[in-house]
């Protein structure tokens, strides 16, 4: 099996679960079983770690260098987007968005590099 088609494979299986849980749940709350305090605001508080997931199924073994830094990059913006926009720590937007333009110059740099350590590894099998 060739890497694209195990992360084709893996990302059906992380958000074909995450739909299954989110189905359960609201079933759950429609029943009565369990009561959910949702609203459409809390939703727009918490929807990085939507692209936390993302970037994770992106960075699992077995993966290529533009997929990692892929992964890296959503886990990064989701957390960046967190932090600024909920004022943790006291940063807001204004204080913040440099961190995008470094993110951004990283994974510029780290793009060659991640090319070699992987292409150095396939020479060693």
């Amino acid at each position: 099996m060739n890497i694209h088609t195990a992360y084709r494979w893996r990302q059906q299986i992380v958000w074909g679960t995450a739909l299954i849980v989110a189905g359960c749940v609201l079933l759950l709350d429609r029943a009565g079983v369990i009561q959910l305090d949702f609203e459409l605001a809390s939703f727009w508080r918490w929807w990085p770690w939507v692209l936390v997931v993302s970037g994770l199924t992106k960075i699992i073994p077995p993966t290529t260098p533009r997929y990692l830094l892929n992964g890296l990059s959503e886990i990064f913006f989701a957390g960046w987007w967190y932090v600024s926009f909920n004022h943790v720590w006291g940063l807001s937007f204004g204080q913040t968005w440099p961190a995008l333009l470094v993110a951004w110059g990283l994974g510029m740099m780290l793009r060659p590099l991640l090319d070699n350590v992987f292409a150095t590894a396939r020479e060693q099998k």
